[in-house]
């Protein structure tokens, strides 16, 4: 367990992703569907940004027509990552950090999966 790293946690879950043009309907579909809280938004195998849970509740309370809103209107740019390589541990570190609950693994800058807070708690790691 001291050495598992992020991809061996990571491959373990779905890798939820959505185009930034989907209607928010779309976007929460997903998200629900695959359980982890969050959606990877990807154009050309480029990942752009994410959304969670708390993105689209947070969306909920500024905006009463939904009909308009898209993935790339509620996304964050700028996303808690870590590297597949990196170890679970360094992985729990980055959590702890940024108060988050989920994050997204890469491989370079390719989408590789997601590690969320309970593949840490399954595992022992807390």
């Amino acid at each position: 367990k001291l050495y598992l790293k992020a991809n061996d946690l990571a491959s373990r879950n779905e890798k939820p992703s959505i185009s930034p043009n989907s209607p928010i309907k779309d976007v929460i579909i997903e998200i629900s569907q695959n359980r982890l809280g969050v959606v990877v938004v990807i154009e050309n195998d480029t990942i752009l940004g994410i959304i969670t849970d708390g993105d689209i509740r947070r969306m909920l309370e500024k905006h009463s027509n939904l009909a308009n809103i898209m993935a790339k209107d509620i996304m964050n740019t700028n996303p808690k990552k870590i590297d597949k390589d990196a170890l679970a541990v360094d992985a729990l570190e980055v959590i702890k950090q940024n108060n988050v609950t989920q994050l997204l693994v890469t491989n370079g800058n390719k989408y590789f999966g997601i590690i969320h807070l309970h593949d840490l708690l399954q595992e022992g790691i807390i």
